[in-house]
């Protein structure tokens, strides 16, 4: 019998790399085991877990980190002042909103309600269009329903178009229609058609001192188309022009049993507002600037300076029906954490002056109210010529894209150029809610409650009280 040297030669080549490992064994356990010494350290040492304390039913988490906590900022200093002030606000805020909110949201989280509910309202490739119910309920108004349409891309990439219907009761309809085209992520072109029917308009008289004594109503449809090109600059500056064109037709409704602007006139309550009752036909063009430094999202500090002007001419009655619309505004916002706890404090001032021969009609004059600085005031609460107002504002992230807000303010309206402005016709407005963030978009979810006093002049009573609750998209 023969044998195969090569086969051989592995044979042998394993029995030496085994004899190797036995001898390496063999050493290792002939060895003297040796201990190194303990090192010393500087360091608190890492604290074992102890034994359950009598009555208690969770053990002490050991301090792993083994650090002393980092030293206090000036930010975490001053942050107390406005939690000690806002205590009220934090704590019906927390446990009236946040907590329902955040525990609804975290169920909805978990079982994927949002993408259920998105997938139910929306349609077509990639769903890009949908149809959602809108509805706002805000106290002296008509509560109102709706629902708004929105496909994306239309026809071509870059164009939106939307569109919307709300009713709110008798003689309460509104139906809007836009489309949207971007050049690019910072320029865009928007076209916008609206008819609007209300009977619940509020009207209470002209001045700094009127009192809610007269409250009264006025009924109008308006249908109004608008031109608007926007552009923005390096993400700061934002750059409106507009041209307008709307139609305003008086109409004898009535609503909440309130009486009419035409039935106070006749009881000798004031006298016929200007412009009441004379249908207009307005041409309008406008402009807008607003620099914001304020990021949306993470640090909020900065400051924001915006100005506006929009003449406009009666077409039926020419230029001796004109008037135009100015103003402007600052904020300074610190955000005190770096977290989106934000103190803002803004200053903003309206005017509205006649450009020929005939007053400036009621319903164009500047009208405050239902949005800062004047929350607690209803919209069309007051009116003049010309208002200033300034807030001090405290904002906090209740939940993903959802803000708490607390402020509180005062101002006026006055005379043309705030002729007839004292110290001691300013009213105190205070507001109190949630509502989406910035970095949510235009479109808006609130939840707001707001108080408005009379002037310092008549004891700062506390006569106006707005509630806020909807949700509304925009183009």
């Amino acid at each position: 019998m023969t044998t195969n040297p090569h086969r051989l030669c592995r044979v042998c080549q394993a029995r030496i790399i085994a004899l190797l490992l036995l001898l390496l064994a063999a050493k290792a356990l002939a060895d003297p085991i040796t201990t190194a010494p303990p090192t010393v350290s500087n360091e608190a040492p890492v604290p074992e877990d102890t034994p359950l304390a009598e009555g208690t039913s969770q053990r002490t988490a050991p301090d792993y980190r083994g650090q002393k906590p980092p030293p206090a900022t000036t930010g975490d200093v001053l942050i107390w002042g406005p939690r000690v002030i806002l205590l009220p606000a934090y704590l019906v805020t927390e446990y009236v909103v946040r907590a329902p909110v955040g525990g609804v949201a975290t169920v909805a989280e978990k079982n994927d309600w949002g993408t259920s509910v998105y997938n139910f309202f929306a349609f077509g490739p990639d769903h890009k269009g949908g149809i959602f119910p809108v509805f706002l309920l805000n106290f002296g108004f008509r509560p109102s329903v709706g629902v708004h349409f929105f496909w994306e891309p239309t026809f071509v990439e870059g164009n939106k178009v939307t569109a919307d219907v709300g009713y709110g009761g008798s003689n309460w309809i509104t139906v809007a229609l836009g489309d949207r085209y971007k050049f690019s992520k910072d320029s865009w072109l928007a076209v916008q058609v609206h008819w609007n029917r209300r009977p619940d308009s509020l009207y209470f008289g002209i001045g700094s001192e009127i009192p809610d004594t007269f409250r009264s109503r006025y009924g109008s449809d308006m249908v109004d188309g608008s031109v608007t090109y926007t552009q923005v600059i390096r993400r700061v500056l934002r750059l409106d022009a507009k041209a307008r064109l709307y139609r305003t037709v008086f109409r004898d409704y009535s609503c909440c049993n309130d009486p009419t602007i035409q039935q106070r006139v006749d009881a000798g309550d004031y006298p016929a507002p200007p412009g009441f009752g004379e249908n207009t036909t307005t041409a309008e063009v406008g402009f807008k600037a607003v620099m914001d430094t304020r990021s949306p999202v993470g640090n909020r500090s900065g400051f924001r300076v915006g100005v506006s002007g929009a003449p406009a001419v009666d077409v039926t009655k020419g230029f001796d029906r004109s008037w135009i619309h100015y103003g402007g505004g600052i904020e300074g916002s610190w955000d005190v954490t770096g977290t989106g706890r934000v103190l803002s404090l803004g200053v903003i001032a309206m005017f509205s002056d006649p450009l020929g021969s005939q007053p400036v009609p009621f319903n164009e004059l500047v009208t405050v109210g239902g949005a800062e600085p004047f929350t607690g005031f209803l919209h069309g609460r007051l009116r003049d010529r010309s208002a200033i107002g300034a807030e001090l504002s405290w904002r906090w992230p209740v939940f993903p894209f959802l803000d708490g807000v607390a402020g509180v303010g005062f101002g006026n309206v006055f005379d043309h150029h705030l002729s007839n402005f004292r110290w001691d016709l300013l009213r105190l407005n205070a507001e109190l809610g949630v509502r989406t963030a910035s970095a949510f978009g235009a479109s808006n979810f609130q939840f707001m409650v707001g108080i408005g006093s009379e002037p310092f002049s008549q004891g700062l009573r506390i006569t106006s009280f707005s509630l806020a609750f909807g949700v509304t998209y925009a183009l």
